[in-house]
């Protein structure tokens, strides 16, 4: 008896060890399976299913809140100039430049007594106006004259000096017996919160909402004037806490304004609706018109932005805003500065020293602009691939994006239009990079299906022309 005793009790101390492990671990092993299969998931995504209700139509899309463009400071001149005829052929609607106060040499005289003398600012503003372009202004930087210790980031002297300096501005350019130009957006600073310029905060010595306060005063004391917008806070991205202080100050504010360099394009839709939500507390705020007044997929200067990656990326963030989207969406850059021979600037067209080339981004808001028409009922897109559809004086369109951030993914895409009228169509298959092919195709009425195979960052516009 002492020895089987001695035997089993091994047995059962080895089966309590087990059982006792098995509670305590088996919901760490659940979860490292769980987490396991969410990363590669992830990692290996859904393939799109692309269906088209060809009888279900939405509303009319905007073709024009993606021609919008900003220009850095990379040079202290007018550097659209240069490029005019390029610049003119992506039919601008609005055109955005900053550094207006340090690069232009708007400001001179000391703290209580700034003079003005816009001349080389108007240079490059004329171009703007040339172009058929509304322009917006980012107020920014803090002339030196009147800055604290003369440094462009810093607050000035005398609070009202930044006030006159941006009532004169809007006089200078909205002003009806000066430049007289009507619907000028203005945007207090850029990049407040980044620390290259100034790391303004919300609250604090350096208060963002102090800025505005007196650009608004200034503003506000602006005579005879046209129509014009003021707003911000044209942070490097959306924020809510910026967002609801400026909502919430009771300044004046037009438009409110942030920036995105995200890789995932979905991001930006999210973005949008989150600053929708955090604007319904504020109901004299919540139908004022948002502005992304810089994106692209880094903030860095990359190679890639020279490439089909860039073009993929900016028409699946097109895609993204295509319905709710904002006021205007501005891709950063225009031109590219000098000494960018790499070719890694932000750019759409190359610098004139570099051959002003045309980056393949710069295709893509033409391209889209096929699209105009009445939206259609879409379901069916993938983690990779995304589209929209619609109808336009009895053409059926689709456009298609195979956008992948890593750069790999190719995708062949069953695409179908149901409730599509019976009848003989021209098929037209056409890539921005690639080829067009055209096709005789016929629908029963009921269902219309093919196969689309999408390279990596490749974009396809399909279209159905009734014979």
């Amino acid at each position: 008896m002492a020895i089987s005793l001695v035997r089993r009790s091994p047995s059962k101390i080895t089966t309590l060890v087990t059982i006792l492990g098995l509670i305590v671990f088996l919901p760490f092993l659940f979860y490292g399976v769980y987490q396991t299969v969410t990363l590669i998931t992830r990692a290996v995504g859904y393939p799109a299913n692309i269906v088209v209700d060809a009888s279900v139509t939405l509303e009319s899309i905007r073709t024009d809140f993606y021609h919008a463009f900003a220009q850095g400071g990379e040079e202290a001149e007018d550097m659209i100039g240069p490029v005019f005829d390029e610049t003119k052929a992506l039919e601008p609607k609005i055109i955005r430049l900053d550094h207006i106060y340090d690069h232009y040499d708007v400001v001179s005289g000391g703290t209580g007594n700034p003079t003005f003398n816009f001349s080389k600012l108007d240079t490059a503003i004329e171009t703007i106006t040339k172009l058929g372009a509304i322009p917006l202004l980012s107020l920014s930087y803090m002339p030196a004259s009147i800055a604290k210790d003369s440094v462009i980031i810093n607050p000035p002297n005398d609070w009202n000096d930044w006030a006159k300096v941006v009532q004169r501005t809007i006089e200078h350019y909205s002003g009806k017996s000066e430049k007289n130009l009507n619907g000028v957006w203005y945007e207090v600073w850029n990049e407040p919160d980044l620390d290259q310029f100034g790391k303004w905060k919300i609250g604090g010595d350096k208060n963002y909402l102090t800025l505005y306060q007196y650009a608004a005063i200034g503003a506000k004391n602006a005579g005879n004037v046209n129509s014009f917008y003021l707003g911000g806070p044209s942070t490097t991205g959306l924020y809510k806490n910026w967002i609801t202080a400026l909502a919430n100050s009771g300044y004046r504010v037009d438009f409110f304004s942030w920036h995105t360099y995200l890789s995932d394009p979905r991001r930006f839709l999210t973005d949008q609706q989150n600053f929708s939500n955090w604007l319904l507390p504020y109901p004299q705020h919540a139908s004022k018109p948002s502005m992304i007044t810089e994106f692209g997929f880094t903030g860095a200067k990359n190679n890639l932005y020279s490439t089909t990656y860039a073009a993929a990326h900016t028409a699946s963030v097109i895609r993204q805003l295509i319905s709710g989207g904002p006021k205007y969406l501005f891709s950063f850059e225009i031109k590219d500065g000098p000494g960018q021979e790499a070719g890694n600037g932000w750019g759409v067209i190359a610098h004139q020293n570099y051959g002003k080339t045309k980056k393949p981004r710069y295709h893509v808001y033409s391209f889209i602009d096929e699209m105009a028409g009445k939206r259609l009922q879409l379901n069916g897109e993938g983690s990779w691939v995304t589209g929209f559809a619609t109808l336009n004086n009895g053409i059926y369109r689709l456009l298609l994006v195979n956008f992948d951030a890593n750069g790999t993914h190719t995708e062949t895409v069953p695409i179908t239009f149901k409730n599509l009228p019976a009848g003989s169509y021209t098929y037209t298959e056409r890539s921005l990079f690639g080829k067009t092919s055209e096709t005789t195709v016929t629908s029963d009425g009921k269902l219309l299906q093919k196969n689309v195979i999408l390279p990596v960052q490749s974009i396809v516009i399909i279209k159905l022309t009734r014979k």
